[in-house]
């Protein structure tokens, strides 16, 4: 399949999972919705089901549901309308979506740990001159069976139990069928974490080689380790926008936009289905933590200003509101255009035009 069209499909599974999320809740509480759109744009063709317009428009990045009586200049009072309802109704219909894209990143790393997760096996791919490792015979191609006698047959537990931030380690090898122990001092490095604090982690030198295979689960323990991902990588996301606004993360370094995501769904693509779906799940999970964000135009900003009109007692006025949209839409668009630019420096874009036009 061509890689613009990988592309548009993952990028259409999650818009469209996002938007059901905001049009279902809405049905449920009874609000009407006038129109489901996948992009924007110009419509290019759609189909009326009920009261709702579902349609394509021409531009894939995104979507959006509108429903009756969002603004204050379409509300005429009718019990159907967003507007009429509770303050607690309008905040399901607004977290709903971004609560799809974790719901469905968890379908799929449930999935993917059931049929089988792709990790890298404990054998030792690369050995770093100079490092604990290497001073203590470790070679490239040896297999490590145990750390500290516990047995270990994957590189995630291979990590774990080196960071247990011991004096030493010790790794059981299987060297070439022959069996021994290598007794390890790991260095403590510190790496930044939140509010200038820092985490110790033991360090001893060694990369993974490129041996895979893949670990099945049961059901019950695949339903947990997806819900564990989900809440990890949640976590991972929210301290890494924390230390970029600390300036302790390099912020240019450290996000991507429609650019990035394109060469790496691609890249995702080549290595097989499960490496685009663990892609998929990862995507939608930094979508859903976005979408939380309180800025104006995101779901968040909504859910911000549903917080303060409960906080006051009152609704804000639409000019508060306005400008605050439009700052909100500022900063994105200044954002984006920013994340455009690093992509194709990062991916050598203007200078693979050149080369196309000038030989």
């Amino acid at each position: 399949m061509p890689s613009a069209l990988i592309f548009l499909f993952v990028l259409s599974v999650l818009v469209v999972v996002h938007e059901f999320g905001h049009f279902i809740v809405a049905r449920m509480v009874g609000i009407r919705v006038e129109k489901f759109s996948i992009g924007f744009g110009p419509v290019l063709f759609g189909r009326k089901f009920g009261e709702t317009d579902f349609v394509f428009s021409l531009l894939p990045l995104g979507g959006f549901v509108k429903m009756a009586g969002e603004t204050p200049e379409e509300a005429k009072g009718h019990p159907w309308e967003f507007g009429s309802k509770s303050l607690v109704q309008k905040f399901a219909v607004v977290f709903a979506g971004p609560f799809m894209n974790a719901l469905l990143a968890f379908v799929i790393f449930s999935g993917i740990y059931l049929v089988g997760q792709p990790t890298f096996t404990s054998r030792i791919g690369k050995v770093l001159d100079g490092t604990p490792a290497k001073l203590a015979g470790v070679r490239e191609g040896d297999l490590v069976t145990a750390v500290n006698g516990v047995p270990v047959s994957t590189w995630e537990a291979l990590l774990k139990e080196v960071r247990r931030e011991a004096d030493h380690v010790v790794f059981t090898i299987d060297r070439a069928g022959a069996g021994l122990d290598l007794s390890i001092s790991p260095k403590i490095q510190e790496t930044p974490a939140l509010f200038g604090k820092k985490t110790r982690v033991a360090f001893v030198g060694v990369a993974p080689s490129s041996d895979m295979t893949y670990v099945k689960s049961g059901p019950v323990e695949a339903v947990r380790l997806g819900a564990k991902r989900v809440w990890d990588m949640t976590g991972m996301i929210f301290t890494s926008l924390a230390l970029m606004i600390t300036g302790t993360l390099p912020f240019k370094e450290s996000v991507t936009g429609p650019i990035g995501i394109f060469f790496m769904t691609q890249e995702a693509a080549k290595l097989g289905a499960i490496y685009l779906f663990l892609f998929m799940g990862s995507l939608s999970v930094s979508l859903f933590v976005l979408n939380l964000l309180p800025i104006p135009v995101l779901d968040g900003g909504h859910v911000l200003f549903i917080l303060i009109e409960k906080l006051k007692g009152s609704p804000l006025k639409e000019s508060v509101k306005d400008r605050m949209t439009q700052g909100g839409m500022v900063m994105l668009l200044a954002l984006m255009v920013f994340v455009i630019f690093q992509d194709m420096h990062r991916f050598s874009i203007l200078d693979n035009v050149k080369h196309f036009f000038v030989k």
